[in-house]
């Protein structure tokens, strides 16, 4: 069963900056982490460890959250 995906306003503003090209990549990543988090290599953040970053096509970190209550991914941000 996949989780929900659900965006902070940070996450859509920075989906609709970066490079097009790019923007598959993103959405297969959220797609993996919507289906099976544990087959997905992600670090979490240091200062918050209930934020965790995964690396998109060498150049963009997105990062998430896992809201196991509500069988969800939140994604928080994507950076460049």
């Amino acid at each position: 069963m996949k989780r929900t995906l659900y965006f902070a306003p940070m996450a859509t503003a920075a989906l609709r900056q970066i490079d097009r090209r790019l923007v598959p990549q993103v959405w297969a990543t959220l797609d993996a982490l919507r289906t099976n988090p544990d087959a997905v290599a992600f670090q979490s953040e240091s200062n918050d460890p209930s934020v965790f970053g995964v690396a998109v096509g060498g150049d963009i970190t997105l990062w998430f959250e896992i809201l196991d209550e509500q069988h969800a991914i939140r994604a928080l941000d994507i950076e460049e």
